[in-house]
C-alpha cells in the first residue's frame, strides 16, 4: 500500500517490524530521494529534542561478534568514478547549524560530534582489547594527488563576524605524566627521544619528544 506523505499520518503511534528471520528494508525508488526522519521544526520549549535514537541493548551473553549502534558504509563500485569538485565519498557528515542573524544564547556548548565511553559506577566489565574514543584505521590502495593524513584541519572560513581557532588542541587541565604545561621534573628535555611529523602550510615540521627524567625545575 502506498501513502501520500503529505496526507498520511499514523494515529495513536505506530510500530513497524520485520517478520521473523527477515531484515526490515526501507528504500526509495528514486535516486534523488532520501529517507527523512524528523526533518521538521520543533516547538517544545523544554526538554531535549532528539531527532533519532538508536539504542540496541544486549540481554544475553554472546559468544561471537559484538553489537553496533550504527554502521555506515558508503561505497563506490568497481570501475565507477566521481567527477568534479563535489565528487567526494563521505562516511558521516555531522554539522551544527546556528541559523540566521538574530540574537540567541546557547546555554552550553556547540559540538559537532560528542564522543563518550562510560560505565556505571564501580563497573565490573573487563575489556580484553583497547578502549578508544577515536581509532583511525587505513588500508588504502591507489593514487592520492594531495596528502594522505589521519587528521586535516582547515582554517576557519571568513565571513561577517567569523571567528578563528584559539588553537589546534585544548587540554583544559593537567595530568601528571600525560600532559602538563609546566612538567618540572617529569621530562628529561636534554635529549630528544623521537618526534611527530606535521605538515604546516605544506611544509614538514617536527614536534620533539622527550622521555621521563629527573631534571630540576
Amino acid at each position: 500500500m502506498t501513502y501520500n506523505s503529505a496526507v498520511y499520518r499514523a494515529q495513536g503511534g505506530a510500530s513497524l517490524r520485520a517478520r521473523d528471520d527477515a531484515h526490515l528494508l526501507i528504500e526509495t525508488d528514486d535516486d534523488s530521494k532520501t529517507i527523512r526522519l524528523n526533518v521538521r521544526n520543533y516547538s517544545a520549549a523544554t526538554g531535549d529534542n532528539i531527532g533519532v535514537q538508536i539504542k540496541p541493548r544486549l540481554t544475553v551473553a554472546k559468544t561471537d561478534n559484538g553489537v553496533k549502534g550504527l554502521e555506515v558504509s558508503p561505497s563506490v563500485n568497481d570501475g565507477i568514478g566521481l567527477a568534479g569538485a563535489s565528487g567526494a565519498v563521505i562516511g558521516i557528515h555531522a554539522d551544527c547549524y546556528l541559523r540566521g542573524t538574530g540574537a540567541g544564547t546557547i546555554g552550553a556548548d556547540v559540538r559537532a560530534v560528542n564522543l563518550e565511553v562510560v560505565t556505571d559506577n564501580n563497573g565490573g566489565k573487563t575489556v580484553t582489547g583497547n578502549v578508544n574514543h577515536i581509532r583511525i584505521r587505513s588500508a588504502f590502495s591507489g593514487t592520492v594527488s594531495g596528502t594522505f593524513v589521519p587528521i586535516r584541519i582547515e582554517k576557519a572560513e571568513a565571513q561577517t563576524g567569523s571567528l578563528q581557532y584559539d588553537g589546534v588542541l585544548e587540554l583544559p587541565s593537567t595530568n601528571a605524566g600525560v600532559w602538563n604545561d609546566d612538567p618540572g621534573t617529569e621530562l628529561d628535555t636534554s635529549t630528544s627521544k623521537g618526534y611527530i611529523k606535521v605538515l604546516v602550510n605544506g611544509a614538514a615540521r617536527y614536534i620533539a619528544l622527550f622521555e621521563a627524567g629527573s631534571l630540576a625545575d
